[in-house]
């Protein structure tokens, strides 16, 4: 679990110092930007802009819960029900397990069905998110893939500099307790 907390700047040394003396018992740790990234991606928390485009709506997001669709209306509504926006086939975003676990894919690599196929290659899809899980053990990684949801458990192939390809299994966006466990309290 994490928090952030907002107060005016002359109060924060003395936040920080209480904050920490509290937190001694409970194994408290600060961390920074960098750790957050790998933190939100290991459970699948993404970021607008770098997981998401102009063109991804939230159900390719995997977040259509958060619409309100009971509501009889709301801005955006229509925009939604669009034969383009609700049609088979479009970018959604999915996870990635690389073959080689420690195997980090490169933010912004394209991804193709067959690395083998005559070039130009059909990209297919591209790598949004990329890190090292030391929780897991292994890499991670979130992409947009044409029709992304149908292709749980295929194998994809991200081109390399090399010319060779890195394999990875398509997978949900959750990598870290899926279940929530750790966050439930008794």
């Amino acid at each position: 679990m994490g928090y952030e907390v907002n107060v005016p700047a002359r109060h924060g040394r003395a936040l920080w110092e209480k904050l920490m003396q509290a937190g001694k018992p409970l194994g408290i740790t600060p961390y920074g930007t960098e750790t957050m990234h790998v933190l939100r991606a290991e459970k699948g928390y993404i970021i607008i802009g770098q997981d998401t485009d102009g063109t991804v709506t939230p159900e390719d997001a995997g977040i259509g819960w958060a619409i309100g669709k009971a509501k009889p209306d709301f801005v955006g509504k229509r925009s939604l029900s669009r034969p383009d926006i609700v049609a088979k086939g479009r970018k959604q975003l999915i996870g990635l397990l690389t073959d080689d676990p420690k195997a980090v894919l490169v933010e912004g690599a394209q991804i193709v069905t067959d690395p083998k196929q005559a070039k130009p290659m059909k990209m297919i899809g591209h790598v949004t998110s990329s890190y090292w899980s030391e929780a897991l053990g292994r890499s991670i990684a979130m992409a947009v893939v044409e029709g992304g949801f149908d292709r749980m458990g295929a194998t994809l192939h991200i081109p390399t500099a090399d010319g060779g390809a890195q394999a990875a299994k398509v997978t949900g966006t959750v990598f870290y307790d899926p279940e929530g466990d750790r966050l439930k309290v008794e």
